[in-house]
């Protein structure tokens, strides 16, 4: 019983050290480095409610930065996501954020973010 308590244990603190530089990498942005907006930018971030611009103020940089990089659909999607989706979504690169992009946008549209892990029974003859 002693050995799968400390197994146990392990494999969770083994599974928080690798969860880490991602949790801290939201924290890694120095307050006074902010993300330049251009013209259009600034003034779509001023046609915000406050309760986003105060949202996307909490955002890090690379966060912000990769908002910006969006199409205005995707921007949209992006603002339904929770704040650990965003920033899980911004570390993301390649293959990887293809998919979780269309996981998302078939989500929205009503459709299954998941391929069925099963066929449909044929139904039998009697």
């Amino acid at each position: 019983m002693r050995k799968t308590t400390m197994y146990l244990i392990g494999a969770s603190l083994a599974a928080s050290a690798a969860l880490a530089p991602t949790t801290l990498s939201a924290q890694d942005d120095l307050p006074g480095e902010e993300v330049s907006l251009t013209a259009e930018q600034q003034a779509e971030y001023d046609g915000w409610p406050p309760d986003m611009q105060s949202a996307y103020m909490t955002w890090p940089n690379e966060t912000k930065g990769y908002y910006w990089s969006l199409t205005p659909e995707r921007q949209g999607l992006f603002w339904r996501l929770s704040d650990d989706d965003k920033l899980a979504l911004t570390a993301m690169t390649g293959p990887e954020r293809d998919t979780a992009w269309q996981n998302i946008e078939a989500r929205a549209s009503g459709g299954s973010a998941e391929p069925p892990t099963e066929e449909p029974a044929a139904p039998e003859d009697q």
